[in-house]
């Protein structure tokens, strides 16, 4: 049999077989070395003598450290406009991050009761003219939450986002469930507390993640001429450029610059792949010093 893995604890798991949910127990090495099966893993299942095993793991496509979890397809970047005050670096970083792992980044903009309408508009302006998928919602009244929701169809999610977003009533208005996961108050900042990750079924034969947790922020390991191939505005731009391992910082006949000027390119988002191109031309330098 073939499953999804929802959930690893000490030296079992939950697996979901499609039909019904069982435990697991790990056959041979898996046994001594549980801590290689994660969350959304696709695993081969045996069951003699009314028992389940698992026997070994299908080839991953991906597997993320915070949260520990494999085969993501998607991860909802959530962000506020003042509560917390918007830093759209912190969201242009996840959302190089999530292209290089070819996971596929929607951006969430909550507390839309909150928040002034003219300046919601503009940041989703700024992502969707980047090519990214966005939805503007509100926990508390409801507002999009219908077209979040149907994001998750027959894919497994992830949420990401600076503390106090809403990340995890967004999940619960969406599930009616109660995370795992809690934000112990301090004025408006909140302190993950979740001890492991599991996966909820939705509508649709989806699944998401009860730990809005993706917070890995380091930049990722690739040379500077390669970054602007993870923002998807620059990449049919890019190859155009005369130069083939062009920077697009001052460099003549620059097909990306020349996009810029024309307001294809949203400036916000320019200015962050600049710093974050600063990162990597240090690390390289270090590299070989």
């Amino acid at each position: 049999m073939i499953g999804r893995v929802l959930s690893v604890h000490s030296s079992e798991c939950k697996v979901d077989l499609g039909d019904e949910v069982v435990s697991c127990a790990f056959r041979g090495r898996l046994r001594l070395e549980y801590s290689q099966v994660h969350t959304g893993d696709i695993v081969h299942v045996t069951s003699p003598a009314d028992s389940y095993l698992i026997e070994g793991i299908v080839e991953r496509k991906n597997l993320l450290a915070r949260p520990p979890i494999a085969n993501v397809d998607q991860a909802i970047v959530v962000t506020a406009i003042t509560q917390p005050p918007l830093d759209l670096a912190y969201v242009d970083r996840i959302l190089v991050q999530l292209e290089h792992e070819a996971i596929e980044g929607v951006l969430c903009i909550n507390k839309q009761d909150l928040e002034d309408e003219g300046e919601i508009a503009r940041v989703e302006r700024i992502y969707s003219d980047a090519g990214y998928r966005c939805v503007v919602t509100s926990a508390v009244t409801g507002k999009g939450l219908d077209k979040l929701a149907d994001l998750f169809r027959g894919k497994v999610t992830v949420f990401a986002g600076q503390s106090g977003v809403g990340k995890s009533k967004l999940i619960s208005a969406l599930m009616g469930v109660r995370l795992l996961t809690g934000e112990l108050a301090q004025g408006l900042r909140g302190r993950h507390t979740t001890k492991w990750v599991s996966l909820i079924r939705t509508p649709g034969n989806g699944y998401v993640a009860d730990t809005p947790g993706f917070s890995r922020l380091d930049l990722v390991d690739v040379e500077p001429h390669e970054l602007s191939f993870l923002y998807p505005e620059f990449r049919e731009h890019a190859v155009l450029c005369h130069f083939p391992r062009c920077l697009h910082k001052t460099e003549s006949r620059c097909a990306v610059l020349d996009a810029l000027d024309r307001g294809q390119i949203p400036l916000e988002r320019y200015d962050n792949y600049l710093m974050f191109l600063e990162e990597l031309i240090e690390r390289a330098k270090k590299k070989y010093e």
